[in-house]
């Protein structure tokens, strides 16, 4: 309230997308909407194992995943949990996209450096890009 008076700012408490991480080993991160067990028919889900991302390879560390809900038949994120070494590094790229409008689509298009955990988070992008192509039959 007081940025908006002093400053002219439109900011709204209810815009803020607040991440979690638990640091365990591997770490847990989530953000935004995690409970679909219940059958939401309202949410996709998105999934990558790491078992074959090669940075976690390399570092013996392939036990974990990506998870990315969107609004169902739409790439707007709604929420996020990943299990992975450094997860709450890697939650940092959902929660910036939810917060600015960038959809799923957007992070799978985004050129990521190679090799890192965090193509893993690309991949859930390019299975939401996949999801949309057309079949040739």
């Amino acid at each position: 309230v007081v940025q908006n008076a002093l400053f002219g700012d439109e900011w709204k408490i209810s815009s803020l997308v607040v991440p979690a991480c638990m640091y365990t080993e591997p770490e847990y991160a989530s953000v935004g909407v995690l409970d679909v067990s219940d059958g939401n028919a309202d949410v996709d889900v998105y999934q990558t194992g790491l078992e074959g991302n090669d940075r976690a390879i390399l570092e013996g560390e392939t036990i974990g995943f990506v998870k990315i809900y969107c609004e169902k038949g739409t790439g707007t994120i709604v929420g996020a949990s990943i299990v992975a070494a450094r997860a709450g590094e890697m939650i940092n790229e959902i929660s910036l996209a939810m917060k600015h409008g960038i959809g799923l689509d957007g992070i799978g298009r985004n050129i990521h450096c190679y090799p890192t955990t965090g193509e893993a988070i690309m991949g859930c992008g390019l299975q939401f890009i996949n999801s949309k192509w057309k079949r040739l039959d």
